[in-house]
């Protein structure tokens, strides 16, 4: 009586382990099948993206301000209306509409002139960062005047981000192409990571069905 008793028992141990054993299979199946199509596909568009933006990076810029002119001109559209819906019966919203017809103006300049466009929207962000680097750098001789902190460290990046922020403004568009080419990196980074998980969710699967 004993031993049929703890013979049922193990008998009921087994049927457990092999009912977890199966719904952690079942999972993994469902995960590989829903995953596995997802990680490929984004590591090829990311691939593919990557590769046209590291030998075509002028048609990627161009493209960007084509982009961004289109949506300029909605956005303008979408102000320009809505305020003028408000001024009719208030008399307010004129603001919105001067706003909203003055970014439609700059989003047909930059579809009609994608390149004089970039130059001068590169060279707004690069006076930006120049004034940036430039009150880090009066920060860091603040710093080194009263020896405090890491001042030398600071006293040499406010110095270095001065000089990328001087050399930028004389070329600009190859601090432009940089950009695109370290984009293009990030997303073959991306698209690696998506392979390698792909990998290891197959081997997952593998040793589950095994």
């Amino acid at each position: 009586m004993v031993k049929s008793k703890n013979t049922v028992s193990k008998n009921t141990k087994k049927m457990t382990r092999g009912n977890a054993r199966d719904a952690i299979a079942a999972s993994v199946e469902r995960l590989y099948n829903k995953s596995a199509p997802l990680l490929l596909g984004e590591a090829l568009l990311l691939g593919i993206i990557a590769l046209f933006m590291a030998f075509k990076p002028l048609a990627v810029l161009t493209t960007l301000m084509f982009v961004l002119g289109c949506g300029l001109i909605l956005f303008g559209l979408y102000r320009a209306i809505a305020g003028f819906v408000v001024a009719r019966p208030y008399g307010g919203g004129w603001v919105d509409v001067i706003f909203g017809l003055a970014n439609v103006v700059l989003g047909v300049l930059f579809l009609v002139y994608p390149a004089g466009s970039m130059i001068a929207l590169l060279y707004v962000f690069l006076v930006l960062f120049l004034f940036k680097a430039l009150r880090a750098l009066i920060f860091a001789i603040n710093m080194a005047r009263a020896r405090f902190g890491h001042w030398v460290f600071d006293l040499i990046v406010a110095l270095a981000l001065c000089a990328l922020a001087i050399a930028l403004l004389f070329w600009p568009m190859a601090g432009a192409v940089a950009v695109v080419y370290w984009l293009a990196i990030t997303m073959l980074f991306y698209a690696a990571a998506d392979v390698y998980m792909f990998i290891e969710l197959r081997q997952l699967k593998k040793a589950v069905d095994d």
